[in-house]
């Protein structure tokens, strides 16, 4: 079929880009701004959290195909109880990684223009899983990034104030659907 072609291609071409975009996104996260920036951003969540007497069991933070689609590639970031997807009310916010969309968005048209002379007439749905390829790539990377700043976000004053259940996780993964849990609070 074309659109396994397709995506194939895509993946190969991402492939290739990526290492690239991957040590531009180590340097950039590297610098104290970018690192306070993310501190900041978790810290507000954590903040909002205790404002509203949530007992936290999980921070999540999470892709959502919707932004892949929409193309303005923000996570969601939700503090659940317990209950986790079932808490019927999650604290959380959305955020775009700064750089990360330049970054993604660079390397699209890149791969776009590449694949547009290999196949004629791309179709708007062929696009959107050219998008989801690339995306892949990107998650994973603010995955590690992520998962770098676990030990750092748990130290913050926010985090420390805020209630939390014994082992309190932090997962990253695909909105409401698979993760990989990223740090554990040890039970005390």
């Amino acid at each position: 079929m074309r659109i396994n072609e397709l995506t194939a291609a895509a993946d190969c071409l991402e492939k290739e880009r990526f290492g690239i975009q991957c040590r531009k996104l180590i340097q950039e996260y590297q610098s104290r701004e970018r690192r306070e920036e993310a501190r900041r951003i978790f810290s507000e969540l954590f903040e909002q959290t205790a404002a509203q007497r949530k007992k936290a069991a999980w921070l999540g933070i999470s892709s959502l195909h919707t932004s892949i689609q929409n193309r303005n590639f923000e996570y969601i970031l939700a503090v659940y109880g317990e209950e986790f997807y079932l808490d019927p009310e999650p604290v959380g916010r959305y955020w775009m990684p700064p750089v990360f969309r330049e970054c993604m968005e660079e390397d699209i048209r890149a791969v776009m223009k590449e694949l547009r002379s290999r196949f004629p007439r791309i179709w708007q749905y062929e696009e959107a899983e050219v998008y989801r390829v690339c995306a892949a790539y990107y998650d994973a990377a603010f995955c590690r990034l992520c998962a770098d700043l676990a030990c750092e976000l748990t130290e913050t004053e926010a985090f420390l104030r805020m209630e939390k259940a014994e082992r309190f996780s932090i997962f990253f993964g695909r909105y409401q659907g698979e993760g990989e849990i990223l740090w554990r609070m040890s039970g005390e």
